[in-house]
């Protein structure tokens, strides 16, 4: 209310020696609602919004001011007063002179209200487990040296469980979720008629608590509330000069982005002290905390140049020049925060780093100086040599380059339990993508016009495929048989090709015999850098008839992959010849909607779609060196045929609704509407290796929404409008990948939130409000 009153002062000091004759308008939405909900299995407060609450009692739905005299206009909007997604919007000015507009919107995103964790935020990015039953039930802090790898884990997991059930033993819930507050200033104005100089400023803020992945050691798991406390400003300039012949535009931006928890640690609940992973890796329990580096608080420069002039023979060129400049300066974290990490550590010389590798003056530099300057280009030549045909030309780039800098080091920490000793340069991505386009817009007769298209697309980047191309070719028609009916046919066909994988770059590993493999299978690439042949078409059908009308529109999109040029294997035998991940890619989607006004003043409006998602998936278990013949390492990933397997996952979804509105009865509109949404996955083996055991579908998931609504507004005066409602909602699922989710699970030294964002429900909702406009 607060902010209200504030946008209510300022309107009225934007009208103070404003003429006293003007138009001024004012609508008022309030209602009462009571909502009742039944949640199953979970938390009593659940709420299935994620953005924005759901209240019950007096709401404030909106409040208008629309104030316009002969020199000046104001407009003043609020909305959800007093709620966490209120928002507040006042602009105003003398049109043609200069114009301004101020806005406050607030938005909170709900991850959950039902989750559950032992550890608590202490400030300053550090998380820490009770310290009563932490210290007393981890009671021998380190291990004895040459202790056997099955009794170190096997003490380590019987004071783990102990400690973790009674620290979650009617643990309260914690807060999953942020609040999103963003404000804006903008300044238009307008000095002489062609010309417009506009600036403005933009703050948000992030603050609240967000899901963070976390681990201790190699093997262990762990699901943090983690805190949030960002803030990002903005501001910007921007002036263009519009001629009859001629424009030109100029923008510049500044961005500031400020991550007041660049850190995070946690405890390890099975240890008190740090010791070295003389045992190896999978213990899991080598270091005391955790620590992670948060997203850099970083700032942006943005410059732009744009312009356009008309040519002759109707022709016309437009373009751009842009550049970016990206910094960021943030404190180093060390090579490790376990402080066992030295050069005493029990442990061969070769494996010990040549000083303490936790301590904040051994590492390579105190910051993280990173600077990425990006140039941006595009040019476009349109024509109409001809009555019935348009051209257009076009070509863009965008190049990234990375100047941040780089530092060698002589090994780094793994998992922060033991230490690897390899000098090495840390790397910097470079990356340019260029598009040239051209296409044909052209008139056949009166009631079919045509469109083709050619694009090709060239892409650089320091990845695991240096250099890659597309080409892509589109054509289209449109029909206009009658005044009333349009009809849209489109094509697409792609193909995208690099120039090969550069399997040489991979790592690798030496065996007994002096043979060498691969330690990662270049079969194992992204689908967004293997080859791909891209099929898509599309149609869309629009009639209207007097106050009916009716839609139809269907899409198809099919991609297929494939690894392209060289060799995935290396030119080793043993090693699966064939792409892995995504093999092939189709969705389809059809939809309809009509709207049929019919005797006895009734409208039906309806809408239907379909949507469905097939996808072909390939991967594989990796395998040891006695799989394929290697001797004294255990690091080779050969992929061998018998250890592959293929599975198809399929999504269909159905989205319905209907609606009915009456106006039979003078001043009262009546509605009833009922909509559904229906999802169903399903994950089916397609095949599977000699020595895959076990390999079984996925289990079904389905996820239902039904919503059931009546509403009817009464025109009590032409300035008074009452209303009331009734919303009925059931949400049904069965989902696997939220299925009794744990907090934590047996057998396993991992820790989670518990907190499942699918729970069944249904839920009443009744409100009664009115609209007056004065």
């Amino acid at each position: 209310m607060t902010k209200l009153l504030r946008l209510v002062t300022a309107a009225a000091l934007a009208l103070w020696n404003t003429p006293a004759y003007a138009a001024v308008k004012q609508e008022v939405d309030v209602k009462v609602q009571q909502r009742t909900q039944k949640t199953f299995n979970g938390a009593p407060s659940a709420i299935p919004g994620e953005y924005g609450e759901i209240p019950n009692g007096f709401i404030l739905e909106k409040y208008l001011l629309d104030y316009d005299s002969e020199n000046y206009v104001l407009e003043a909007e609020a909305s959800n007063v007093n709620l966490n997604n209120q928002y507040f919007r006042i602009e105003g000015g003398a049109p043609g002179k200069m114009t301004w507009k101020v806005v406050w919107d607030e938005m909170p995103h709900l991850f959950s209200n039902e989750a559950i964790s032992p550890y608590t935020y202490q400030g300053n990015g550090v998380m820490t487990l009770p310290g009563a039953w932490r210290d007393g039930t981890i009671a021998v802090p380190d291990y004895a040296a040459g202790s056997p790898a099955s009794a170190v884990q096997t003490a380590a997991n019987a004071r783990f469980n102990a400690g973790i059930s009674t620290a979650l033993a009617g643990a309260a819930y914690v807060p999953l979720g942020f609040d999103v507050n963003t404000g804006k200033v903008d300044l238009r104005f307008h000095p002489a008629q062609d010309f417009m100089l506009e600036v403005g400023a933009w703050r948000q803020t992030k603050r609240g608590t967000k899901p963070q992945p976390a681990s201790f050691g190699f093997s262990n798991a762990i699901e943090l509330a983690a805190p949030i406390d960002w803030e990002t400003n903005e501001a910007y300039l921007e002036m263009q000069l519009a001629k009859k012949d001629y424009q030109l535009g100029f923008n510049y931006r500044l961005s500031d982005f400020n991550n007041k928890i660049p850190n995070l640690y946690w405890d390890n609940p099975k240890r008190l002290t740090d010791q070295y992973a003389y045992v190896g890796y999978s213990q899991g329990d080598e270091s005391a905390h955790g620590a992670l580096a948060n997203a850099p608080s970083n700032a942006a420069h943005s410059l732009k140049l744009e312009g356009g002039v008309d040519l002759p023979l109707s022709s016309r060129f437009s373009g751009e020049v842009g550049y970016q400049r990206w910094t960021a300066l943030n404190s180093m974290l060390p090579y490790t925060v376990n402080t066992a990490i030295t050069p005493t550590a029990l442990a061969a010389a070769a494996d010990k780093p040549p000083f303490d590798a936790s301590s904040l003056n051994n590492r390579p530099d105190a910051n993280v100086s990173g600077l990425i300057e990006v140039y941006t280009y595009m040019g476009k030549l349109s024509s109409r040599p001809l009555s019935w045909l348009r051209t257009a030309l076009s070509h863009e780039a965008y190049i990234m380059e990375n100047k941040s800098t780089q530092y060698t080091v002589p090994g780094w920490g793994v998992f922060d339990q033991g230490w690897h000793v390899e000098t090495a340069r840390t790397p910097r991505e470079q990356f340019r993508d260029d598009k040239t386009m051209l296409k044909f817009d052209y008139d056949i007769a009166d009631w079919l016009s045509g469109d083709t298209g050619l694009k090709h697309v060239y892409k650089k980047q320091t990845r695991e495929i240096p250099k890659l191309r597309e080409y892509e070719g589109t054509t289209g028609f449109t029909f206009r048989p009658s005044r009333n009916v349009y009809a849209n046919l489109s094509y697409l066909a792609a193909f995208r090709r690099s120039n090969g994988i550069d399997y040489e770059s991979y790592p690798k590993t030496t065996d007994t015999g002096g043979r060498t493999w691969f330690t990662e299978a270049p079969g194992m690439r992204r689908p967004d850098l293997a080859d791909r042949n891209r099929n898509q078409g599309r149609i869309q059908v629009q009639w209207t008839g007097g106050e009916a009308s009716a839609s139809l529109s269907a899409r198809m999109t099919d991609d297929r992959y494939r690894q392209g040029k060289g060799d995935l294997n290396g030119y080793d035998p043993l090693i699966y010849p064939n792409l892995f991940g995504t093999i092939s890619d189709r969705q389809e989607s059809v939809g309809m909607d009509f709207s049929v006004p019919l005797p006895g003043n009734l409208t039906v409006d309806t809408y239907y779609e379909y949507d469905r998602s097939n996808r072909l998936l390939r991967s594989a278990q990796t395998q040891n060196a006695n799989t394929c013949g290697g001797t004294g390492t255990t690091a080779i990933m050969c992929q061998s045929p018998k250890s592959t397997w293929e599975t198809r996952l399929t999504e269909n979804a159905h989205i319905a609704g209907l609606e009915l509105t009456w106006v039979g009865i003078e001043k009262l509109k009546t509605v009833f509407g009922y909509d559904i949404t229906y999802t169903r996955f399903n994950g089916d083996p397609q095949s599977a290796g000699s020595s895959i055991v076990g390999y079984r579908p996925f289990e079904t998931s389905r996820r239902m929404m039904q919503t059931a609504k009546v509403r009817g507004e009464y025109k009590v005066f032409e300035n008074l409008t009452l209303a009331a409602n009734y919303v009925y909602e059931k949400f049904d699922a069965s989902d696997f990948a939220y299925k009794d989710v744990q907090v934590r699970p047996p057998g396993n030294a991992s820790i989670f939130l518990g907190a499942s964002p699918i729970r069944n429900y249904y839920a009443h909702t009744v409100g009664a409000g009115l609209k007056y406009k004065f």
